[in-house]
């Protein structure tokens, strides 16, 4: 269970620390103010593509 619940965690924070990653950002350059960013921008843009998605399916958008 704590193997998921670590997968699960990095699937969520994982955009932002590869990104953080090939910048070459480091601790002391803000990374976990930049990961934030890049995680947020990332997961909002899912959100909106994906409900932009379930309601172009929608009978009264048909």
């Amino acid at each position: 269970m704590k193997k998921l619940g670590r997968f699960i965690i990095w699937l969520f924070i994982a955009p932002g620390d590869l990104i953080a990653d090939r910048l070459g950002i480091s601790e002391e350059n803000n990374r976990d103010l930049v990961r934030m960013l890049i995680n947020s921008l990332f997961w909002i843009t899912i959100a909106v593509v994906g409900l932009a998605i379930w309601t172009s399916t929608l009978p009264q958008y048909q």
